[in-house]
């Protein structure tokens, strides 16, 4: 049952800020402070400008590039640095108070540091990976820290995280518990998914384990932490075991009733993880479409297209329809490539040019062989099937493609003539014909 709300505490905090801005040696703290990062974003920029204008000689491009990372990183804090410094120094000469500047100037140094981690991380490894961590980790946790030093300075925030927003089950959920239980969730699940990424590649590049196995195992473990994670949440807001088997079943009475499709998604997601059916790596069948398996999750499973069209499919999809895979026990598969020739043509010949075709292209499985059939007599050719076996079905169309102008080529210059579909129309009664002319 929700709580009359107390609004006294926020209202105790609006005041402080109202306080704190009234007074004239705040505001022209503030403006200087306003003043001092706009001209350093000005400056910044201004420094990137002239950075993407200076054409660097081909030879030190590739050794200026760690550095120019770094300097794009950097360029900004220093700027606000120097400029804070210079606002701070004309302040102290004109007798104004700088308790603000001087906790702002505090805040870039801490910011410089930051911005130093993130360029060196992103001069020293790839710029899709560490984007990944920068975004959904280390750029919040700097946020959440610059933003609450900031109301530190300005008022205690004690009170506020005091406030009961509600209770339930007799528990009481104020402010702060609820605020920790939020932001500590979200950087648990952040923290299990870098060390599951860090782990994937320390297991797959030391080991010659499957990746997708691999993958599979550890995004398991992880479900399973963030399992513990959300009872450790829910314990930090103070429900007891009474309460959390309370809440369970007021949710399995929702799953039974509205829930159904995503609970069997998520059993679905849980049996194929132990089961190994279905790995990230696989080439699948899915609509029609030959895709690759990007994520295999709880809910749902993400596929690739061949035309970089990503499908989120729900795992349940892959446990009650028939789903063709092209790497379920290894990643060889065989495919048929039709070729007509013309009647006049020697079939040996014929065999022996689509052989040396398939030998000689590099990505053609040497076992098993290539094979040429003569499946049968056409109406205007002789048609034949070339067998191949690669080992990526994601290269069949590619492969097939260069195949087929090779062999156009070999036919050429053996003058093998592939015909085209024609027909023969034969009159029987020539006399009802030129009645109807």
């Amino acid at each position: 049952m929700f709580n009359e709300f107390n609004f006294a505490p926020f209202y105790d905090f609006l005041t402080k800020i109202v306080i704190f801005f009234d007074r004239p040696s705040f505001q022209v703290q503030l403006l200087a402070i306003l003043s001092a990062i706009f001209l350093a974003w000005l400056l910044s920029r201004g420094l990137e400008y002239l950075i993407q204008r200076w054409e660097l000689p081909t030879y030190l491009k590739t050794y200026a590039q760690p550095f120019l990372i770094i300097i794009h990183y950097l360029n900004f804090p220093l700027f606000s640095l120097i400029a804070l410094s210079t606002a701070h120094q004309l302040l102290l000469s004109w007798g104004w108070l700088v308790g603000l500047l001087t906790e702002v100037t505090n805040l870039f140094w801490v910011l410089l540091v930051y911005r130093i981690f993130i360029g060196i991380l992103y001069a020293l490894f790839s710029l899709s990976v560490i984007r990944r961590y920068h975004f959904r980790l280390f750029a919040p946790l700097f946020i959440l820290y610059f933003i609450a030093e900031i109301l530190s300075h300005l008022t205690n925030l004690e009170p506020l995280t005091n406030i009961v927003v509600t209770s339930f089950f007799e528990t009481a959920i104020t402010i702060g518990s609820l605020w920790r239980a939020i932001v500590g969730l979200y950087f648990w699940i952040g923290f299990l998914w870098g060390t599951q990424d860090i782990l994937y590649r320390l297991v797959t590049r030391q080991t010659k384990a499957e990746p997708g196995v691999v993958e599979a195992a550890l995004t398991s473990i992880r479900y399973v932490f963030i399992g513990l994670g959300i009872i450790l949440v829910l314990s930090h807001l103070g429900f007891n075991t009474a309460t959390l088997a309370a809440i369970t079943g007021g949710l399995s009475v929702g799953i039974g009733f509205g829930l159904q499709e995503i609970m069997g998604n998520f059993i679905s997601g849980i049996l194929l993880f132990f089961e190994g059916a279905l790995k990230p790596g696989d080439v699948v069948e899915v609509d029609g479409e030959v895709a690759l398996v990007r994520r295999l999750d709880i809910r749902a499973t993400t596929v690739q297209t061949l035309n970089n069209i990503e499908k989120i499919v729900p795992n349940q999809k892959f446990l009650t329809s028939s789903v063709i895979t092209y790497t379920g026990s290894d990643r060889i598969s065989r495919y048929l490539i039709p070729i007509g020739v013309s009647y006049k043509s020697e079939p040996e010949a014929v065999i022996e040019i689509l052989l040396k075709v398939a030998t000689e292209h590099p990505q053609v499985l040497e076992k098993p062989k290539p094979m040429v059939f003569l499946i049968g007599f056409g109406d205007s050719s002789l048609d034949f099937e070339l067998s191949i076996w690669l080992d990526n079905p994601i290269i069949q169309k590619r492969v097939t493609s260069e195949l087929n102008r090779s062999i156009w080529h070999a036919f050429a210059e053996q003058n093998i003539e592939i015909p085209f579909p024609q027909r023969d129309l034969h009159i029987r009664n020539l006399a009802s014909w030129e009645k109807l002319n």
